[in-house]
């Protein structure tokens, strides 16, 4: 079941093989989400989410702070480059 990415004022849909698309842009089979990371206030991984884990039930997953910052971010994996996503806020629902 496809899910959707909410950053910032952009919706983006995530697809069952972890694949992104936009509405003004098609995608690409090389920008996939791997997973997603729950940091601590240090910057320390205190969780580790699998691309499973966040299509099944995102709801669990603590994205932001009580105060409203990010607490998880999500992981992806752009023409063979990881990277982790900081800003602007982001969740998948």
């Amino acid at each position: 079941m496809p899910r959707t990415i909410v950053s910032g004022s952009e919706y983006m849909t995530l697809n069952e093989d972890g694949t992104i698309t936009r509405k003004t842009w098609k995608g690409s089979q090389a920008w996939k989400v791997t997973g997603a990371v729950t940091r601590n206030n240090f910057g320390g991984i205190t969780q580790r989410w699998t691309l499973a884990d966040i299509l099944n039930n995102p709801s669990v997953i603590p994205w932001r702070f009580k105060n409203g910052k990010q607490h998880t971010f999500l992981r992806d994996l752009d023409h063979g480059t990881m990277r982790e996503w900081r800003s602007p806020q982001h969740w998948v629902s």
